[in-house]
């Protein structure tokens, strides 16, 4: 039986200008000792979070029937992870130092067609974050880093815009009665509480079953009921399944099995889970090492969506797994052979041969700054440079812990 792992979560309440509870806040934690966060990429912190706080303590355990606020960087906010997230039981808080892009304002207008609620963390009234606030239901403002001035002028021009105002760092009576006097509607802060940290366990996650099942769910011709044979493999993960599927009805039905809860989730849901499994840190092997394989996949991806002859999945796997070796500590033919993927996925992996092959071969020169290498079908050399940065910035955050 493995040994259970200590899992950690922050927790700090958010009240409402009646000091009643309206929220809390969950923040990454470590260890029960030192109330702070380590230094982590935002990516993997986030996703440690919700997955210690909805698939293994329990969400009820935690927050109770109340909402949780939760940081995500760019990162978390794109398509791929957005069938993961609980729409009834988070606030999305978006990060105060995050870029405005594009990608983002079509992330966060998704988000919010799906009825998400929409925060915006450590507001400083900077004009280049103004267009986030059209997507913002809540903004929460660091009232210790904002004038006296400023938090007159632009909270009336933001409670005008109908949107909420939380103030931070809240930490005396003549502050909390200011903030309420300026019509701020929701107060967090060491005036009220510090953040308490929930303690619970979890089985320790199992490096080659998150990979397989990973392969799984992004193989284009997916049979649901092998899917299930693949969890049903590994206790941690059929634990994590049905405890994350239990939290997420509500109680509204009883899981039968874990073809049940697989099919109950859905693909598009198993495939952020599976994701946001592998985001949260493999145990024992750098971070590093998985988002080298992550920026990889998504190479991969882009190029194979221009490529055609295999689906885009196909090649995302092709990338995920190229680190296989490394993360397992074991030779890529071993570890193949007990996988059974199809022959191209092997020809590509072990002797990149094949167009998979050489879309991998590319993305492991531009990783050293190489390009002598063959340009595959119609993509241009500026191309392949674009589609790899597009990788880089989707594994950004967690490069920069």
């Amino acid at each position: 039986m493995a040994e259970l792992v200590d899992i950690f979560v922050g927790r700090q309440p958010i009240f409402n200008r009646e000091v009643e509870l309206f929220a809390y806040e969950l923040l990454f934690r470590s260890n029960q000792v030192d109330n702070k966060a380590v230094i982590l990429g935002g990516d993997s912190a986030s996703a440690n979070v919700m997955l210690n706080a909805f698939g293994e303590i329990g969400l009820s355990e935690v927050v109770g029937d109340k909402k949780a606020f939760i940081n995500f960087t760019e990162g978390l906010l794109t398509p791929e992870f957005q069938s993961f997230f609980p729409r009834k039981h988070i606030v999305i808080e978006v990060l105060e130092d995050i870029k405005v892009t594009p990608s983002l304002l079509h992330s966060l207008k998704l988000l919010k067609d799906r009825g998400f609620i929409i925060a915006l963390d450590d507001y400083v009234f900077n004009p280049e974050l103004e267009p986030l606030e059209a997507f913002a239901d809540i903004i929460k403002v660091d009232i210790l880093q904002v004038g006296a001035q400023a938090l007159i002028q632009h909270s009336a021009k933001l409670r005008a815009k109908g949107i909420r105002l939380l103030a931070e760092k809240v930490e005396t009576q003549d502050q909390f009665d200011y903030c309420k006097k300026l019509g701020f509607d929701f107060f967090q802060g060491y005036f009220f509480a510090k953040p308490k940290i929930i303690q619970g366990k979890r089985l320790p996650a199992n490096k080659l079953a998150i990979l397989d099942l990973l392969a799984n769910v992004y193989d284009p011709d997916v049979d649901m009921r092998k899917l299930s044979e693949t969890i049903s493999r590994d206790v941690a993960l059929s634990q994590k399944l049905l405890k994350f599927a239990s939290q997420s009805s509500g109680g509204r039905f009883q899981i039968t099995s874990i073809h049940d809860a697989v099919m109950r989730f859905g693909l598009e849901r198993l495939k952020s889970w599976s994701s946001m499994l592998a985001l949260s840190g493999i145990d024992d092997k750098p971070m590093e090492l998985f988002v080298n394989s992550l920026t990889r996949a998504k190479f991969c991806e882009l190029a194979g969506s221009q490529l055609g002859q295999f689906s885009k999945d196909t090649y995302f796997t092709v990338g995920l797994f190229s680190s296989l070796d490394a993360l397992m500590d074991s030779g890529m033919e071993t570890l193949l052979a007990n996988m059974k993927l199809s022959k191209p996925i092997e020809l590509a992996l072990l002797k990149h041969e094949g167009q998979m092959g050489e879309v991998l071969n590319i993305v492991k020169s531009l990783e050293h700054g190489q390009t002598n290498f063959t340009l595959p079908g119609d993509l241009t050399a500026t191309e392949l440079s674009s589609m790899y940065l597009q990788a880089m910035q989707f594994s950004e955050s967690v490069l920069n812990s």
